[in-house]
């Protein structure tokens, strides 16, 4: 299987990533979800902690990556959940754990 990302819905939904107001007009904006059907063998009180674990390795790749070619990131945890669960049509066997923008720097803070 090739490793690739998966366009899900064909509409902007960055509106509904999160309250910051930057979310808007950042180019990209990564969610992480978890789906328990592909974590089975996991005992159901873990699968979080195990999903948590594995997105958070995924999103410091994505941290180094950015460091490299100097773009800004920044995890994102207060977002709206519920909402964003709906605008991407998820299943009730899947979770959204937090999300990643990703843009570039402000004039002045570039690192």
């Amino acid at each position: 299987r090739s490793h690739s990302l998966q366009l899900v819905v064909p509409m902007d939904v960055r509106g509904v990533t999160g309250y910051q107001d930057f979310v808007d007009e950042a180019p990209l904006d990564l969610v992480y979800v978890a789906n328990d059907r592909r974590s089975k063998l996991i005992p159901a009180s873990r699968r979080v902690a195990f999903a948590s674990a594995s997105a958070g390795a995924i999103a410091q790749n994505v941290f180094l990556f950015c460091a490299s070619e100097g773009l800004s990131t920044v995890i994102r945890a207060w977002i709206a959940r519920k909402a964003l669960a709906e605008a991407l049509t998820l299943g009730q066997h899947e979770h959204i754990l937090f999300s990643q923008t990703v843009g570039y720097p402000l004039k002045g803070r570039e690192t």
